[in-house]
């Protein structure tokens, strides 16, 4: 059983996939869940705060048992380096800052898991995951689980496919003996 769950949340349709699969999760297995909105240089005043809050409001209602909420601000430092608002500096990205806000309540809270909604869109130059998802991953010593958006899309099961072969397999070699 997972005791702590952390999911990292933000104002992205992602996230309230990522939040309501956490969600699912604990009412299948028990443990308890910590939503996590880390708040950027940029997004600093009492708007941005007022927003993020009525935000893990709404994502609470999602879940049976309510949620920890929690809203923390970004790295500020990064090994002794400030993250630029405008790009990288000596490789320090803005990003890193609220990926090492994520891994650090991780840690404070004893999370077995920490979950993250997928972005959903390539970047221009080739990734598939987003900055902060691609640097919690890297850095992060426990297991995450990338949560992606759900679509209209068909779902494929793999095992329909081989079911269907073993018993078309069974039909023309008779049926199989019991061992």
């Amino acid at each position: 059983m997972l005791r702590q769950m952390l999911v990292a949340v933000n104002f992205s349709v992602w996230s309230r996939y990522a939040a309501q699969h956490t969600f699912d999760m604990a009412r299948a297995i028990g443990g308890r869940v910590t939503l996590l909105h880390v708040l950027e240089a940029h997004e600093s005043g009492p708007l941005k705060l007022e927003a993020a809050q009525t935000l893990l409001r709404e994502l609470s209602l999602l879940a049976r048992r309510p949620p920890n909420c929690l809203i923390v601000s970004a790295r500020s430092e990064i090994n002794g380096h400030k993250p630029e608002v405008d790009g990288p500096t000596d490789g320090v990205r803005r990003e890193d800052g609220v990926a090492l806000a994520i891994l650090d309540v991780a840690d404070q809270l004893g999370a077995e898991l920490i979950l993250i909604g997928l972005h959903g869109q390539g970047s221009s130059n080739g990734r598939r995951l987003g900055q902060v998802v691609e640097q919690v991953l890297l850095d992060a010593r426990i297991p995450v689980q990338v949560v992606p958006c759900r679509s209209n899309r068909p779902v494929i099961n793999r095992w329909n496919g081989a079911l269907a072969e073993t018993a078309s397999f069974r039909t023309r070699h008779g049926a199989a003996r019991d061992c």
